[in-house]
């Protein structure tokens, strides 16, 4: 491929000002290869013009189908069939971007039939991005390892990318306490610990609460705020455990004391000054094998934000962190270990700046102008495919298109079903 490329990103929800992980992520990559590349991004939002050097298309298939057969390369999350079905003819580069393993979070759910057969299909969708992407990207080695155990035969892209998730320039310095100001029970010299992002099912938030409960029997000047608001691109109502977590705090005696849930979604722009607000992060996984390949766009806030943070064993990114020094970590489900750790920073204001320090210096490596070298340097090198025509690989997609697409039902059956829900409830009990 000649450069400039002409890339597509396929954003897999809008541009707000409310933004997830996989939102960051597709944006972030789109405007890192903007400084080498033309760069368009279909959003699911009605948009058009440009913004920070890339260009904005609405994500419908129809358009996202034309631009494809324009451009040099399409980067997506899930690349869906109707676009790999041009693949046999079509030299377009296809990029599958598998960061985020979606059967390890399914697996958290209790197991029922719509959840058995969501996972089946989310692993065919897996295997058909594997068999026919051109480019397989993903966060970490660990990942990278997971990926290579079930490398389907037949398929034409090298090993998998290692593209870290990164994090923007520093932040600009805050101008307000947006947490002090939201509750009046923080005092001003208060430590506060952000649990930041959303309570899935596959973390831990009770053994946060559990330790925090117990530092504030003796030092009721530690709070601990989490922020539980839905995701702004909707569909996980399902994965939350927020309402469990705060019927946990209520029954010890801490809710809105020295444990406090902010119901809304932090807006992007907004976010670094929520973060400078707090004196520590604190994240806790569950034991398992999502822990092990998660690569999680929280603790990059942290980073970002230059918070010192207690995080749980077990997955690559936290060992990282502990390793420069800006992470204190602690065993799975152990209450006692997080009292320790929490305490230990808390009330030694020398190893919180050293673990301050540390986060700079890890933050410079991280910077999402260097993550996305690496894959500017794939494009750069990457030949254009050679197609030879539909054959047997167009029948293999085709089979693999029935999974995706019950998959895709699935998954908007899943969304809707909250507001079924609601909806029902609502005509029971009008009040």
């Amino acid at each position: 491929m000649t450069r400039p490329h002409r890339v597509l990103v396929l954003v897999p929800g809008a541009l707000g000002d409310r933004l997830s992980g996989p939102e960051i992520r597709a944006w972030e990559l789109a405007r890192g290869l903007a400084a080498d590349h033309d760069v368009t991004a279909a959003v699911r939002a009605p948009v058009s013009g440009h913004r920070d050097g890339v260009r904005l298309v609405p994500w419908t298939r129809r358009r996202v189908f034309g631009e494809a057969l324009r451009h040099d390369a399409v980067l997506s999350s899930c690349l869906p069939p109707f676009l790999l079905a041009v693949k046999p003819v079509h030299r377009t580069v296809a990029i599958s971007d598998q960061y985020d393993p979606q059967e390890l979070e399914l697996a958290t759910l209790a197991s029922d039939r719509a959840r058995d057969r969501e996972m089946r299909a989310a692993t065919a969708v897996r295997r058909l991005q594997l068999r026919h992407a051109d480019l397989v990207l993903c966060a970490g080695v660990r990942q990278r390892e997971a990926l290579l155990e079930v490398w389907p035969d037949g398929a034409t892209a090298p090993p998998p990318i290692v593209i870290p998730f990164g994090i923007p320039p520093a932040p600009p310095p805050p101008r307000r306490r947006p947490l002090r100001e939201r509750f009046a029970q923080i005092g001003e010299h208060d430590t506060v610990v952000l649990w930041w992002g959303s309570i899935w099912r596959w973390l831990d938030a009770a053994t946060a609460i559990r330790a925090i409960a117990a530092i504030a029997a003796r030092r009721p000047d530690v709070k601990l705020v989490i922020t539980a608001g839905r995701v702004p691109s909707g569909g996980g109502d399902r994965f939350e455990a927020a309402g469990e977590a705060r019927a946990l705090a209520h029954s010890l005696g801490v809710l809105d004391r020295s444990v406090f849930f902010v119901d809304d979604w932090i807006a992007y722009d907004e976010r670094h000054e929520v973060l400078a607000d707090a004196d520590l992060g604190i994240t806790l996984p569950l034991d398992s094998a999502e822990a092990h390949l998660a690569a999680r766009a929280r603790y990059m806030d942290y980073l970002w934000a230059g918070l010192p943070c207690v995080l749980g064993r077990g997955d690559e990114t936290a060992g990282e962190f502990a390793e420069a020094g800006f992470a204190t970590l602690v065993d799975p489900g152990d209450p006692h270990a997080v009292q320790r750790a929490v305490l230990a920073l808390a009330d030694d204001p020398r190893a919180l700046d050293a673990a301050r320090q540390a986060g700079r210096k890890l933050a410079d490596e991280r910077r999402w102008t260097s993550v996305a070298a690496t894959l500017r340097a794939a494009l750069r090198s990457r030949p254009a495919p050679r197609r030879t025509g539909p054959g047997r690989e167009l029948a293999d997609l085709m089979a693999g298109a029935t999974s995706y697409y019950a998959s895709q039902a699935s998954m908007r059956m899943a969304h809707a079903a909250p507001r079924w829900k609601d909806a029902a409830t609502a005509r029971v009990d009008p009040a």
